[in-house]
């Protein structure tokens, strides 16, 4: 089966062409999330990635399907101290 993952802001891996946002990955049939995030080196456990399966937030359990698109999105943080 094949997904298409979207790597928002600093999961965004540089290339010599540029910054690469998308990726098709080719993974068993019923992989996990986990297993994705493992195959696209994209640390696990982390809770300050948001997992987001077809427009709707997954835990790392959740058993993928072909053509799935899945968001990964970095917690942001910042600001002025108070």
């Amino acid at each position: 089966m094949v997904v298409t993952v979207y790597l928002h802001t600093t999961l965004q891996r540089r290339t010599a062409a540029g910054a690469l946002r998308r990726l098709d990955v080719a993974l068993p049939t019923a992989s996990t999330l986990a297993e994705l995030l493992d195959h696209v080196a994209v640390p696990r456990n982390d809770e300050s990635i948001l997992l987001v399966v077809n427009g709707r937030q997954a835990a790392e359990t959740q058993v993928l399907a072909n053509g799935d698109e899945v968001h990964l999105i970095p917690a942001l943080s910042g600001g002025a101290p108070a």
